[in-house]
């Protein structure tokens, strides 16, 4: 095979298989006749003009209806690759739950009445509830505006004689011990120290006390949302452009079909996208604080909330065993002799 047959034979790899069995042979056979005697390579314009026009067949839809699913669909895998990327990041690099029960105890005085450990829970679901239940969106209201804390409360509650003596000790306490503190607002105080955040606070009953604590958020997790985001909606373009082409290239009665096959899905990533996107935004007010860890629940939202991803992949099913019946007719089609060999 000429060499100048083979370069060009490599860059029709850029376009499509679908595209290159119908037309490859007739783009071939275009560039060899126009090419100079002695030529033995492509210019680097006509390089250039293959690539991108392979390019532009890979990433486009072929017409404006495809591309709005393209898009509805690519915004919502985009949103749910951020969640996963916000917990590989966490994963990587998760705090151990901080062990303060001791010392919640000596600060108070006192055994406790009541405990709570929410600590070692899957974290995409810890995610999904502190988002859905406001926990800790606002707790910048307390005084506290360092580090912020992982939703993942352990929690020890006491019953004390004088609440506002026990914080005060408590606060002195903690400062002599170099923990970083927070301003007292209201009977309540965070300190950090060693990856660790707690808070004391006294409730509404003067004779009660309650003593959380929380890990560290561990840095990245926007970074890791960031390119959790791009990926997916990377990934889901190409997948969904590909898609559009197939369907493009089926008989109408089966589009239609198609089409009315996509709708439920196609509702249910907008919805499902919009659910995820404003149940991550904070509460307003000037205490609001937008937590990193918050960032894991779009994929949290998933399995808690599986309608949506459930419906998506029936369709996504269906969608394919259709495809699959349309395919039989194109296995009949001869080969084209320029369809090069995939790499």
């Amino acid at each position: 095979m000429p060499e100048l047959e083979l370069s060009y034979r490599r860059l029709l790899l850029a376009y499509p298989r679908f595209y290159r069995r119908e037309r490859g042979l007739e783009i071939l056979t275009t560039l060899m006749d126009a090419a100079e005697p002695g030529q033995t390579r492509p210019s680097r314009g006509e390089a250039m003009y293959l690539l991108l026009i392979g390019l532009r067949y890979r990433f486009v839809p072929p017409n404006w209806i495809s591309g709005v699913a393209a898009a509805l669909v690519t915004i919502w895998v985009a949103v749910v690759f951020s969640g996963a990327g916000a917990l590989a990041v966490f994963a990587a690099q998760r705090p151990d739950p901080p062990r303060l029960a001791a010392l919640s105890d000596e600060l108070a005085g006192q055994p406790a009445a009541t405990s709570m450990d929410d600590a070692g829970g899957q974290p995409a679901m810890t995610a999904y509830f502190a988002a859905t239940s406001n926990v800790l969106q606002t707790f910048g209201d307390e005084g506290w505006s360092g580090s912020l804390p992982v939703p993942e409360e352990q929690n020890r509650g006491y019953v004390v004689q004088d609440s506002t003596a026990v914080v005060d000790a408590a606060y002195q306490r903690l400062q002599r011990d170099g923990w970083t503190m927070g301003a007292r607002v209201s009977g309540v105080f965070w300190a950090e120290r060693d990856g660790a955040l707690i808070r004391v606070a006294a409730p509404y009953d003067l004779a009660a006390v309650d003593i959380s604590w929380y890990p560290v958020e561990p840095p990245g997790l926007p970074a890791g949302a960031i390119a959790g985001f791009v990926i997916g909606g990377l990934l889901a373009w190409q997948a969904m452009t590909w898609l559009a082409h197939r369907v493009s290239r089926t008989a109408p009665a089966t589009r239609r079909r198609l089409l009315l096959l996509g709708v439920p899905a196609l509702v249910a990533c907008v919805v499902n996208s919009f659910d995820s996107v404003l149940s991550m935004i904070p509460l307003t007010g000037d205490g609001t604080t937008f937590l990193g860890s918050t960032l894991m629940y779009p994929l949290g939202n998933q399995f808690a909330n599986p309608l949506a991803p459930t419906i998506i992949g029936l369709t996504l099913f269906g969608v394919l065993v259709l495809l699959r019946e349309a395919a039989q007719v194109d296995r009949l089609q001869p080969v084209n002799p320029a369809e090069p060999v995939e790499g």
